[in-house]
């Protein structure tokens, strides 16, 4: 199953080509796809997406510091605390990485919950990883990003 997820995500997703937000193709061009370029294991390449991701926002938001939190796995029980205790606390400033958002059927389901949420205004999907942004002043948006 998924396999067959992986193939249906790399048709819907997008490179630099079809971004219309100007920070997020900066995102894109100078943090996610060089890393995802790059010959490393899984490990390491979430751990820089992690870091890079978070520094680019920090950069970004010009608040010189960034709050990440990563969430290894989806589960009803870890939803409900995104959504009653993490999404009403979240500020500019907060970040949601989620490993493998389309791990089973329920992680993918909950991931695409949280894509809907109005309070996230951001949503970031890299198929291994997904992104959740909280910023009031933009507009909501999600983007399927594959490695170029």
């Amino acid at each position: 199953m998924r396999l067959f997820q992986k193939f249906f995500f790399r048709l819907q997703a997008q490179t630099s080509h079809g971004l219309h937000s100007p920070s997020v193709f900066k995102l894109y061009t100078e943090v996610i796809n060089p890393i995802l370029q790059k010959k490393i294991s899984t490990k390491i390449k979430t751990d820089e997406l992690i870091q890079g991701i978070s520094q680019f926002y920090a950069m970004e938001i010009d608040l010189g510091e960034v709050f990440p939190l990563v969430i290894p796995h989806l589960s009803p029980e870890i939803y409900q605390q995104i959504d009653q205790d993490l999404i009403p606390k979240a500020q500019a400033n907060s970040i949601i990485f989620i490993l493998n958002p389309h791990e089973s059927t329920l992680s993918q389901d909950i991931w695409d919950t949280l894509v809907e949420d109005p309070r996230i205004i951001h949503s970031i999907d890299l198929f291994d990883m997904g992104i959740l942004r909280f910023n009031q002043l933009a507009s909501k948006q999600h983007f399927m990003l594959k490695k170029s």
